[in-house]
């Protein structure tokens, strides 16, 4: 009995030790579990708000026509039997030969009949075509066989496999998003200046972009005067004379890591990204921290001009292109009618929102509206 009397002591005796413990357990895990579901709520609210759904309509077309450049993206398009599957899914391939006008043959597919016009190649063409499609009246679609396909990224289309984006022929809708001007030029990614177009402005730099760029980045940090003579203003109100990076851009960029580095959340936010470094500092600028680049500016606009006394050089998409001064840059909010496959979801989604984005994609699936 006194052994057990003991143990029966003993065991009342610590009773009171492990429940602080455990309430202060539960209490943490409670109280953790509150502050989580608040950052959830409010990031997924955040979410909401820019996660606007885009203008999308049921369409049908009858007599699609597709350009295809055989050459971009070291003939994927060939690889992946293009040409064949579009006619499969009733779309007119029209294979680009070398001399070819590509303006024109959108033109001219659509004078004979075509009610939608696709291109099958690298985002400069995509431009292209895309303006030949909204001066026509008729809605554009992409195939994503070019190096990079930035822009099929950006509206949602898998660049692995790029013969899903013929679903939008079959059983695809038709959304709204915004497209960008140079002077009656229109692009789809974004249009740099300075050093990044005085490099693809070089013979060399299709053989060798990362030393292209880094001998004209050398050169323009050690030169003043080798930088672009453009003239443009901030939104502190300055004008400034020398541009040794400038970059333009239909909706705004954010960093998103390896491979791209660069995307849009939006596709139709109606505003342009524009992005200046007025100055070069001293020291290594490739290395060099975000944080050290002084007169570094971020800021959107609906147009933004730019002169200078001589030729301006710009890379446009990735291609290199010159223009006369002035030159002015606008977005046509809305202005592209582009036809991808049903369910299609454009813009990025950043790594640290992924999960709230899923919560909303349930939540959108059950019907739920956040209040």
């Amino acid at each position: 009995m006194f052994a057990r009397s003991k143990g029966h002591e003993a065991s009342h005796v610590s009773r009171p030790a492990v429940r602080p413990v455990a309430l202060s357990l539960g209490a943490g895990f409670v109280a953790g579990f509150a502050v989580a579901a608040v950052f959830w709520r409010r990031q997924v609210r955040a979410l909401i708000r820019r996660a606007k759904p885009y203008v999308r309509q049921q369409t049908r077309v009858e007599s699609p026509a597709l350009i295809i450049n055989r050459w971009s993206g070291d003939g994927k398009a060939d690889r992946c039997g293009l040409a064949d599957e579009a006619r499969k899914a009733g779309i007119r391939p029209i294979v680009l030969e070398r001399g070819d006008d590509l303006i024109r043959l959108a033109h001219d597919a659509i004078s004979a009949g075509a009610d939608a016009i696709g291109m099958a190649g690298g985002d400069g063409s995509l431009g292209l075509v895309a303006g030949v499609a909204v001066e026509r009246g008729v809605p554009f679609f992409c195939v994503p066989v070019g190096t990079r396909n930035h822009f099929a990224l950006d509206l949602g289309l898998d660049r692995d496999n790029p013969l899903t984006a013929l679903d939008a022929l079959r059983d695809g809708e038709q959304i709204l998003i915004d497209y960008g001007v140079a002077n009656g030029r229109p692009f789809l990614n974004n249009v740099s200046f300075g050093v990044y177009a005085q490099a693809v402005h070089r013979e060399e730099y299709r053989g060798e972009k990362a030393a292209t760029l880094a001998t004209a980045i050398s050169t323009a940090a050690s030169d003043v005067n080798a930088q672009a003579a453009l003239r443009y203003m901030t939104p502190d109100g300055r004008t400034h004379e020398r541009a040794p990076l400038l970059l333009v851009s239909n909706n705004v960029y954010t960093y998103s890591g390896y491979p791209d580095y660069g995307r849009r959340l939006r596709m139709d936010s109606g505003n342009l990204g524009i992005s200046a470094l007025t100055n070069f500092p001293e020291g290594d600028v490739m290395s060099m921290p975000l944080d050290q680049l002084l007169g570094l500016y971020d800021w959107e606009a609906t147009s933004f001009r730019i002169e200078s006394g001589e030729a301006i050089l710009a890379g446009l998409d990735g291609e290199a292109l010159q223009f006369e001064s002035p030159l002015t840059l606008s977005i046509r909010p809305r202005g592209l009618r582009v036809l991808v496959p049903a369910g299609t979801q454009p813009g990025y989604v950043p790594a640290d929102e992924a999960v709230a984005a899923k919560l909303l994609d349930l939540a959108e699936t059950s019907g739920f509206s956040d209040q």
